[in-house]
């Protein structure tokens, strides 16, 4: 009987031991990025390409709207901008947000965001994705939405951080760039969390069936 319990006992062990493996895939939530680097250009301007550094709002908080609303008599807010560089030698504040409203006269109206920033990391492939799709910037009195879906590579990383390369691209729609495809790069470091994964059925079973045998097995020494 003891032999039995032994084995059962080294059965279960095994079997949740593999629980806790798959219970933490290689999916990571970033929570946060924070930005060392990175650079900006606009296709039809190829030649002027500007370095961009951490702003005021850095880091990049998943889950929320940062650096401030755009309303018609102000800029953003330029403190808690999410990047630092100039275009033209002009400021371009980034923040992320739902929508915003323009500026100037021209283009009139307010502009459509998106959801808070979102992204996982995958260590097994060391890629980086991003749902960017609320990035603004404001350049010289106008708001551009310059949101999309983002991707990248990611490297060094441990349980709690990587560190990344993010791209993504977005067409300016009206202003004095209409037409023209910003083109985004960002690095630096991401605070990632662990993403649990459900386990599959069949484990569960197995350890349930396993947990009734050393039951059966203990009423029957009783007995």
């Amino acid at each position: 009987m003891k032999g039995k319990h032994k084995l059962l006992s080294v059965a279960l062990g095994a079997i949740f031991g593999v629980a806790s493996m798959a219970s933490h895939a290689a999916t990571e939530n970033v929570t946060s990025l924070t930005v060392t680097g990175g650079n900006f250009f606009l296709t039809g301007s190829p030649s002027v390409n500007p370095a961009i550094t951490a702003g005021g709002g850095d880091p990049i908080v998943m889950g929320s709207y940062q650096g401030g609303t755009a309303s018609a008599s102000a800029e953003p807010n330029s403190a808690q901008t999410l990047t630092n560089f100039k275009y033209f030698g002009t400021p371009v504040y980034t923040f992320t947000a739902q929508s915003a409203e323009n500026l100037v006269a021209s283009p009139t109206g307010t502009i459509a965001g998106g959801a808070a920033p979102t992204g996982t990391v995958d260590t097994a492939t060391n890629a980086i994705a991003m749902d960017m799709s609320s990035w603004f910037a404001s350049w010289n009195g106008t708001n551009f939405n310059q949101g999309g879906a983002a991707t990248g590579t990611v490297s060094a990383c441990t349980a709690t951080s990587c560190n990344y390369t993010l791209n993504w691209r977005s067409t300016v729609v009206g202003g004095p760039f209409n037409g023209q495809t910003g083109v985004w790069t960002l690095s630096g470091a991401a605070a990632v969390a662990p993403s649990p994964t459900p386990l599959p059925s069949p484990v569960w079973m197995l350890g349930s069936g396993l947990i009734g045998l050393v039951g059966v097995a203990r009423r029957r020494k009783m007995s």
